[in-house]
């Protein structure tokens, strides 16, 4: 085995990556992942510095996952929102116009000559305009109750979203 020697500040304090002193706790992880496959919502739940986010990160690949964060000042609505846009999710409405259109030229010449050298002629022509305009809209569903966890929930659907919703 390879002794690998990290600087004691590389090893302690708070930060955001995976701690490089993370040990696996056989009760924790293992119950945590095995929660996972149950399709049902799990609260890890503690004080501040406990381990609850590198728990996640230790169990989970990032790719697995959304995080929303949470503000006191948000309502139901607010929640659902930002767990929407986390998603993916985005309203769309399309519009098509297409304009478009050619000329037709038409010319006729008549000539008359009796006398030789001399001739006459006369002439005509048309023009003509035809027009295209074709209009199509593409409508989806614009009307999303954000306080209905059932809009919310047909919603991620639609979108296929089958990552799990950090709070």
């Amino acid at each position: 085995m390879v002794e690998v020697i990290h600087k004691l500040r590389d090893v302690y304090g708070v930060g955001r990556d995976m701690p490089l002193n993370y040990v696996t706790r056989k009760d924790v992880d293992d119950e945590f992942i095995s929660n996972l496959t149950r399709d049902k919502h799990i609260v890890i739940f503690g004080s501040s510095k406990q381990g609850k986010t590198t728990l996640r990160k230790h169990c989970l690949n990032e790719d697995d996952y959304i995080v929303v964060s949470c503000l006191n000042t948000m309502s139901i609505d607010d929640l659902n929102g930002a767990i929407l846009k986390a998603a993916g999710y985005q309203i769309e409405q399309t519009q098509t116009r297409t304009i478009g259109g050619h000329l037709k030229y038409g010319a006729e010449f008549k000539g008359e000559g009796k006398v030789p050298l001399l001739a006459s002629a006369s002439g005509g022509g048309s023009i003509e305009k035809e027009n295209t305009n074709e209009n199509s809209v593409e409508v989806k569903r614009l009307e999303i109750d954000l306080h209905d966890v059932n809009d919310i929930v047909i919603s991620l659907k639609e979108i296929q979203f089958k990552k799990f919703i950090v709070l």
